[in-house]
């Protein structure tokens, strides 16, 4: 699901910044549509692996444009509660899902699961067409497609990059929490059941609080800031995880707290470090780091697994990617000729 996000989400923020969001966007979800369709139709790894492409494709689209169209309605308006709200949806659809769609799959079967999600998939489609409204350009016309994509991603910077590598590393730390709490849970005497709670309280948070950092944002700034002290508190907490026994929701609700303070102002800062003719690419960067977080962070705390056999190297892993959260915002900070802003990181 996230590896076409790799290869596509860069071309589909170009595509944006030419053509606009809507038709990026009606591409995105009609894929996703798509997508699902084949999987619960399939009887095939091959099949059901072409199916999650596809959705994947559409969905890392949609992860790109979306964005792009908030930081150009909220332009030098209150574009951190904006991206708090935002941010509040992953959280949510994360719960929504993990308790609805397991019901369903449970009585009726998986394939029903994978038909309610394309039914959600397609009433969003027909919400989309018909209200959404593309805020107005800004700035610059959008770069010409002759103008190439090594070019383009050449001129877009390198803060974007900076921006971009954060969330990579936020992503690689949180999806192998998500990947491997449930099995170190389960392997310290919980049940299925209590290991999936209690691994989903790190969302609980986020749900109050992604609003809230994005309100502090518009009144106080310091995205920098936010981004790098909750690097650096997820990569202490993290690093607690395997000794955690006795106080494990606590915990854990404590890295809920601490993820909280990235995603909000990560996506505040697209339009600070980009020319807004070039947003849909900047998304399309972040978009494109997220997905290799997804991909390679998983996999390389798996093979520390592997290979130690303790779960605390694993961990100590996650908090090593959770403190170059706060690397990568020191780097930006000061690359940048924004003084109040670099005088915020450091205070």
């Amino acid at each position: 699901f996230a590896l076409p996000g790799i290869v596509v989400s860069i071309p589909a923020g170009m595509l944006a910044d030419r053509y606009g969001q809507k038709a990026i966007g009606v591409v995105s979800l009609v894929l996703m549509i798509a997508g699902a369709a084949i999987f619960a139709l399939s009887d095939s790894l091959p099949l059901l692996g072409l199916g999650r492409a596809i959705s994947g494709a559409g969905a890392m689209t949609l992860l790109v444009v979306a964005p792009q169209a908030l930081a150009q309605w909220f332009a030098d308006r209150e574009i951190g509660i904006a991206s708090g709200v935002f941010n509040s949806a992953v959280p949510l659809g994360v719960i929504l899902s993990l308790n609805l769609l397991s019901v369903l799959g449970e009585g009726l079967g998986w394939r029903a699961s994978i038909w309610a999600s394309a039914a959600v998939s397609l009433v969003t489609l027909g919400i989309f067409v018909l209200f959404f409204s593309p805020a107005p350009r800004r700035g610059q016309p959008a770069p010409r497609p002759s103008e190439g994509l090594f070019r383009a991603i050449r001129l877009a910077g390198t803060p974007i990059w900076l921006v971009g590598a954060a969330w990579m590393f936020f992503n690689a730390a949180l999806v192998s929490l998500f990947t491997f709490t449930p099995d170190f849970l389960r392997s310290a005497g919980s049940s299925a059941a209590q290991a999936g709670m209690l691994t989903s309280a790190v969302m609980w948070p986020a749900l109050v609080l992604s609003p809230l950092v994005g309100y502090v944002i518009d009144k106080v700034g310091g995205k920098r800031a936010l981004v790098a002290g909750g690097g650096i508190a997820l990569s202490v907490l993290l690093f607690l995880v395997p000794v955690a026994a006795g106080w494990m929701l606590a915990l854990l609700l404590l890295i809920g707290v601490a993820q909280a303070m990235v995603p909000a102002p990560i996506f505040a800062l697209p339009p600070e470090v980009t020319g807004p003719q070039r947003l849909g690419l900047a998304f399309g960067i972040i978009s494109t780091c997220l997905n290799l977080g997804i991909v390679a962070g998983p996999a390389a705390t798996g093979l520390v697994r592997d290979v130690t056999g303790s779960y605390q190297a694993s961990y100590a892993l996650m908090a090593a990617f959770a403190i170059l959260i706060a690397l990568a915002m020191l780097v930006l900070g000061r690359g940048q000729r924004d003084q109040p802003m670099l005088i915020a990181l450091f205070e």
